[in-house]
């Protein structure tokens, strides 16, 4: 812990990582961006690395669950005939020829991905861009909670997750990256991204996380 000017700095995992005050922040592990049938996979990409690494989010949630640690689910939404989407922002969803109709409310591919289950107490935050905080309740509900530490893991690393990520951090959060527990559809923006967050916030393996977190429920 450092004091500057007055206020103190947590700094290391172990500081940050208080379960009372952590929430672990499931990131769109949906069908269409993990399963075979998905509107990812359809489109050509490779889904070998957000398959590999789903069991370890199923593994994360489960584990913060049974720790009592606050939960988050955030899910992307696509409003049918692309009523919530603006040109400028179609043209990004359709730059690698993948449809803009995924996650549609109600459907499969909006449907979390088998063994990602939220109970009746953790909250589903839905959002319509990448950064979760962008126009959602996501900010009220952690700040009403007494979160200061976000802990993050899902789909797609270099996308929603880096975006929401940032985002945190601008918000006044401290700010975690589960890296076994994120993943991309193309290894090379996954690991890039995963190195500039490295640079700028904490990044750390999921069984230290829940390691450090359950020493600290301990104490």
């Amino acid at each position: 812990m450092r004091n500057h000017n007055g206020r103190l700095i947590k700094e290391t995992l172990q500081e940050m990582l208080d379960p009372a005050r952590t929430a672990v922040i499931a990131i769109d592990i949906q069908n269409d961006f993990f399963a075979p049938e998905g509107v990812f996979a359809r489109a050509g990409r490779d889904m070998g690395l957000a398959n590999g690494q789903l069991p370890v989010m199923v593994d994360l949630i489960r584990k913060a669950q049974d720790l009592g640690v606050m939960t988050v689910f955030v899910r992307q939404v696509t409003l049918p005939d692309s009523q919530g989407d603006s040109p400028a922002w179609l043209r990004l969803k359709l730059r690698d020829g993948k449809s803009s109709d995924y996650t549609l409310p109600g459907s499969w591919g909006a449907a979390f991905c088998d063994g990602i289950i939220p109970r009746a107490q953790d909250p589903v935050i839905d959002k319509m861009r990448p950064d979760a905080f962008h126009k959602t309740a996501l900010d009220l509900v952690l700040r009403a909670n007494g979160i200061e530490t976000v802990v993050f893991l899902g789909a797609n690393t270099e996308g929603c997750v880096e975006s929401t990520v940032r985002s945190a951090a601008h918000h006044d959060y401290y700010t975690i990256v589960a890296e076994d527990a994120v993943a991309s559809s193309n290894a090379a923006y996954h690991d890039a991204s995963l190195a500039l967050m490295r640079n700028r916030f904490m990044v750390a393996p999921s069984e230290e996380i829940l390691t450090l977190l359950v020493r600290a429920d301990g104490a």
